[in-house]
């Protein structure tokens, strides 16, 4: 099956979103982000009219240029700040910190992305790093192994449920410390990565660098199976229009993260690309997907005239 990019914005509900009927389901104790019932499905796809061009688009309420997000502005910043210069720096792949799902961890999610990084080979390279907070090992973990299972944020005691509105979210500044930490000290990067839990903090990342928060300097993400929090207190990251490019890849069969719990949160963007598959809760990346990746991230390499040009800004 093909994919369908969708680049059209709607306004994205205030504060936070409630589940389908306006009824959110229970964490169950040690639960483990499992299903959650759809959201009611949003407008019908429209012809892609793409991204928004690089120092072009204006936010749809403040009418602020989006020059500060360019890719070429970000490498020159780069090399004003004493980074390495050059023709061979200028072509170097793009780099993606990436964010992994919750239970899950670095080294699992680069050994689930040995085919996606394999096609992206040349183009990009994916820098997985670990969430902060260690979960206890589960039925399918080796109790003695090396690898704990992790999360970047809980809606209950030591559990997740994405369709949870918990009252008392807890863990969320301690991760976006480390997405900031890792982007500081592993950078430069490009963009982001993020898969299930890993992509909704993604999105958040996204919201705080629309609004030019110096600590996230990326220019774009991709976001797999991503969804809104539906804590009260995450309810500000989606009340403006989040004005990054996005590429947000969608599971018509995800029993995890219900597909439209995903276009849900692109809504919350300003001109998402929308990539569906026919597949459940993983990162697909068979021919159609590749060439999906690819396209949207061709839009972020420089050419040779652009790299000479940002040298001399």
């Amino acid at each position: 099956m093909g994919s369908h990019p969708v680049t059209r914005h709607h306004r994205c509900p205030q504060g936070p979103i409630p589940a389908a009927g306006g009824e959110l389901p229970l964490a169950r104790p040690g639960g483990t982000g499992g299903r959650v019932p759809p959201a009611p499905p949003g407008p019908p796809a429209l012809t892609p009219r793409g991204l928004p061009p690089p120092g072009g688009a204006r936010h749809p309420r403040r009418g602020a240029p989006l020059a500060l997000f360019s890719p070429t502005n970000q490498r020159a910043a780069f090399r004003r700040e004493g980074g390495s210069g050059g023709a061979m720096a200028e072509a170097r792949p793009l780099r993606l910190l990436a964010l992994h799902g919750y239970r899950q961890s670095a080294r699992r999610l680069r050994q689930r992305t040995g085919a996606l990084r394999k096609a992206l080979r040349g183009r990009a390279e994916l820098v997985p790093i670990d969430a902060p907070h260690r979960l206890p090992a589960g039925a399918e973990d080796d109790p003695d192994g090396d690898d704990p299972p992790r999360g970047w944020w809980f809606s209950g005691p030591g559990t997740f449920e994405a369709g949870e509105a918990a009252a008392a979210p807890a863990g969320l500044e301690e991760s976006l410390s480390a997405v900031a930490a890792a982007l500081r000290e592993q950078g430069p990067f490009d963009g982001l990565l993020g898969f299930s839990q890993g992509a909704a903090l993604a999105a958040m990342v996204c919201a705080l660098r629309a609004r030019g928060d110096p600590r996230f300097p990326v220019a774009f993400a991709v976001l797999v199976a991503a969804f809104a929090s539906r804590a009260p207190a995450h309810g500000h990251f989606y009340r403006e229009p989040i004005a990054l490019p996005t590429l947000h890849v969608v599971g018509d069969t995800d029993g995890v993260i219900a597909a439209a719990l995903s276009r849900e949160l692109a809504q919350c963007f300003v001109e998402p690309v929308v990539l569906t598959h026919p597949g459940g809760h993983f990162i697909p990346a068979a021919a159609a997907q590749r060439k999906a990746y690819l396209e949207f991230l061709e839009r972020f390499c420089p050419r040779q005239g652009q790299a000479d040009e940002a040298g001399e800004v």
